[in-house]
């Protein structure tokens, strides 16, 4: 494979294990950051919760997320109730142990609950191998290239591509610590994602491949640059919430499940 603008070196392993609340914190610490982006978003903290709102009507893309175990359900009702007001279709996010408490909110509110895994890299031992795939060239998309991403992810998530073009923004790949790429194969665009480094860790997102370019390595390639990246540039670990589809993908790579979210949707989100 020729993987073009590779940066620095891997990071050693690390020994150590993540204790759950760490990528949980870090989650919120990522929204928070990415939403400045978008022009259309807004945020409100609460002590272990996140209510964000980007404005753009896909419904994991508005909603509250909550981290703390103890949270107060009457805070998280109120967060939930001002991102409802929005209209759009929304989430609510919570860690295991903590969704004992909100179970009977969402279920109040007709919510359909997923369950989400949160996954974390500590040994990027597997990386490198993953990397080599035949004819994919994984270049980093400048600002002026947002497009490009937004609609290589929604080919890749079989959905309209106005929504990722709403979230997608210039702005948002002018952020620190976002890099963002795009794979191709013979000048055609096959896979995206991109990923957020912030101090100790780097964040993964939008992972994204056309169907029909599917089970050829290269949603694993496009996952290992952004990892080693974050790497390079002086993180020690990785996180990602991953899909049923992405799952086996990301334990390939090394990844591993912190903890199994409850996502719960909207009656909004599923009609839509």
């Amino acid at each position: 494979m020729a993987v073009q603008a590779q940066r620095g070196r891997i990071s050693m392993t690390r020994l150590v294990p993540i204790d759950p609340d760490v990528p949980a914190a870090a989650m919120l610490e990522t929204l928070q950051h990415l939403v400045a982006g978008v022009p259309t978003s807004w945020t409100r903290a609460e002590p272990g919760a996140l209510a964000v709102v980007t404005g753009v009507a896909l419904p994991t893309l508005n909603g509250v997320c909550v981290a703390s175990l103890d949270a107060d359900a009457e805070m998280v009702a109120d967060l939930l109730d001002q991102v409802a007001a929005t209209g759009l279709p929304h989430c609510l996010q919570v860690r295991p142990d903590a969704a004992k408490r909100v179970a009977d909110l969402a279920v109040a509110r007709g919510m359909i609950r997923e369950q989400l895994p949160l996954m974390v890299l500590e040994d990027s031992s597997q990386l490198g191998a993953t990397r080599a795939t035949g004819g994919l060239v994984i270049r980093e998309l400048g600002p002026a290239e947002a497009h490009l991403h937004a609609r290589a992810a929604a080919a890749g998530f079989e959905a309209p591509v106005e929504p990722f073009l709403q979230l997608m923004t210039p702005a948002g790949l002018e952020l620190p610590g976002v890099h963002c790429y795009l794979g191709e194969v013979d000048g055609q665009p096959v896979t995206t994602g991109f990923g957020v480094t912030l101090g100790s860790y780097v964040g993964i997102f939008n992972i994204a491949t056309p169907p029909a370019q599917r089970r050829r390595g290269y949603g694993a390639a496009v996952t290992a640059r952004a990892v080693a990246d974050g790497l390079a540039a002086g993180a020690t670990w990785a996180w990602l919430q991953a899909s049923e589809l992405g799952y086996p993908v990301y334990e390939r790579l090394g990844f591993h499940t912190a903890e199994v979210w409850s996502c719960w949707l909207s009656e909004t989100a599923t009609d839509s």
